[in-house]
C-alpha cells in the first residue's frame, strides 16, 4: 500500500470514491484536469481553496486509489487565539478495499504532515467515536438541542424587527449576520474564523426557491441581534421549524427570534435549534410540563492538538503556577515527553520539554486534547482510565484546576 498527498489529475477520482462510499449521485463528464482547474479558478468552498490538502491510499501501483480523506485548513479560535484547524472530511473507502488499513495509512501519513505545516488542532465529526480516539481525538464538548412547543411559548413583546433575507437585500443584511456570528467566534474554543464560503447561507440566500429561510433581528436601538436559519419538516406530530443555525447577541436577540417562531403555530407545532452548553435559557421557558420542553444533549465532534507544545504556549491559564504534564502520542513524535509549564497571571512563561523532574499528570495525547480545549469539569479527570495523576497535590492545592477547567466551547460549521 502507498499512502501520499493526491495529485492535481487525482481529485476527480477522490470524488468518485465519495460518492461510492456515501452512496450519492456525482454526475461529472469533465476529464480529471478540467475538475481540478475549475475547482482552482472558482473556488466555491474552502475545500476548494485546499484542494490538494488531500491524503489516498493507494494499492502498490500507485494508481489505484482505495480510501481518501480532507484536511481542510481552516482559522479557529481557541483562548483568545486564532490558530490553524485541519478539519478533516470525505472519509471514504471503496467497499473493497475496507479494513484494509487504507484509512489508517491516510492518518499515519497526515498527521505528522500536519505537525511540520504549523497546524495546531484538527476537528472531525465521527461516525463512531472509538474508530476516531484511536488516532488521537476525543469528544469535543457538547452542545444541546432544544425543541420547543410554539402554543406555550410566551409572548415575548420588543420593539425590534426581523427581516427575511431574500435577492433584495441579501447583499446588504449579510454583513449584519457576519456581526452577529462573530460575537460567538470570539467567545467559544472551536468556532471557525468564517470567511464568504461559511455565509453562503446568507449571500444567496433565496427562500422562495430553496425553502431554506434566513431571519435577521434587529433590537429597538436597530442593531443586529440574532438569526436563525431555518427549513420545515413534517413527523408524526405534524409540521416543525428546524434550524441549521441559531445564534443571537443578547436576550434581546433570543426573545426575538422565539417571538418571530411564535407567528408560525397555527400551521407548525415545534422550533428545534442547537446551543452551546453555556446558553441556559431554561430560566425564560415559561412551561416546562405537560411536553412543552425537551432538551437534548448533543455531542460536537471530536477535536485533536497536532502540536501539544504551540497549543500549551496558547492557552488561556487560571492565576500563576508551575506544573509538569507527560503526554504520549503515538502518531507525532515530537508531542512525546514532559513538558514543563510555567504560567502567570493566566498566560504561558516558559513551556519546554523537561527531563529533569517527574510528571505531575500523564495523558494521552486524545485525553490531553479533550481537556486543554476546555470540554469537561476538573471533577471528571479522575474519571478518565487514560489520565494518571502522579502527585495527588495538584489535586488538592487547586493547581491542576488552573490548567484543565470547562470553558465555553462549540463546534459550529461542518466540514
Amino acid at each position: 500500500m502507498i499512502v501520499r498527498r493526491i495529485r492535481p489529475e487525482e481529485l476527480k477520482r477522490t470524488k468518485e470514491l465519495f460518492s461510492i462510499a456515501f452512496e450519492y449521485a456525482y454526475d461529472c463528464d469533465k476529464d480529471a484536469m478540467e475538475v481540478y482547474e475549475e475547482s482552482l479558478k472558482e473556488p466555491k468552498s474552502r475545500e476548494d481553496v485546499c484542494l490538494l490538502e488531500k491524503y489516498a491510499a493507494f494499492l502498490d501501483d500507485d494508481m489505484t486509489m482505495t480510501s481518501c480523506l480532507s484536511a481542510t485548513r481552516y482559522p479557529m479560535q481557541f483562548d483568545g487565539h486564532s490558530v490553524t484547524m485541519a478539519g478533516i472530511g470525505g472519509v471514504s473507502s471503496l467497499p473493497q478495499y475496507r479494513r484494509t488499513g487504507g484509512i489508517r495509512g491516510c492518518f499515519t501519513q497526515m498527521l505528522p504532515e500536519l505537525y511540520a505545516d504549523g497546524v495546531a488542532f484538527s476537528c472531525l465529526y465521527p461516525f463512531s467515536t472509538a474508530y476516531y480516539r484511536k488516532f488521537g481525538y476525543e469528544v469535543g464538548g457538547a452542545s444541546k438541542v432544544y425543541d420547543l412547543d410554539l402554543s406555550y411559548l410566551p409572548a415575548y413583546k420588543g420593539k425590534g424587527h426581523c427581516e427575511l433575507l431574500d435577492e433584495t437585500n441579501r447583499k446588504r443584511l449579510s454583513e449584519d449576520v457576519k456581526k452577529v456570528y462573530q460575537g460567538w467566534q470570539q467567545r467559544y474554543n472551536g468556532m471557525i474564523e468564517n470567511e464568504s464560503f461559511e455565509f453562503v447561507f446568507a449571500t444567496e440566500a433565496n427562500p422562495y426557491k430553496k425553502q431554506e429561510f434566513v431571519y435577521l433581528y434587529y433590537g429597538e436601538d436597530a442593531t443586529p441581534k440574532a438569526y436563525m436559519v431555518f427549513h420545515k419538516e413534517k413527523d408524526e406530530k405534524g409540521q416543525k421549524l428546524v434550524c441549521s443555525k441559531f445564534v443571537f447577541a443578547d436576550v434581546e436577540g433570543f426573545k426575538g427570534l422565539l417571538a418571530l417562531a411564535k407567528t408560525f403555530a397555527s400551521d407548525h407545532y415545534c422550533i428545534q435549534f442547537r446551543l452551546p452548553e453555556d446558553r441556559n435559557i431554561t430560566p425564560l421557558l415559561a412551561e416546562r410540563s405537560f411536553g412543552a420542553c425537551k432538551i437534548t444533549e448533543s455531542p460536537l465532534g471530536m477535536v485533536r492538538v497536532v502540536n501539544v507544545e504551540c497549543v500549551l504556549k496558547l492557552a488561556r491559564y487560571r492565576g500563576s503556577g508551575v506544573i509538569s504534564i507527560q503526554v504520549s502520542d503515538p502518531y507525532i513524535p515530537e508531542n512525546n515527553g514532559i513538558f514543563g509549564v510555567m504560567f502567570t497571571n493566566g498566560k504561558a512563561v516558559t513551556v519546554k520539554r523537561t527531563e529533569e523532574r517527574e510528571p505531575q499528570i500523564v495523558m494521552t495525547i486524545a485525553e490531553f486534547s479533550r481537556w486543554i480545549m476546555g470540554t469537561m469539569d476538573t471533577e471528571a479527570l479522575e474519571f478518565c482510565e487514560d489520565v494518571n495523576i502522579q502527585d495527588r497535590s495538584i489535586v488538592d492545592t487547586g493547581l491542576v484546576s488552573q490548567v484543565f477547567y470547562k470553558k465555553p466551547c462549540y463546534l459550529m460549521e461542518y466540514f
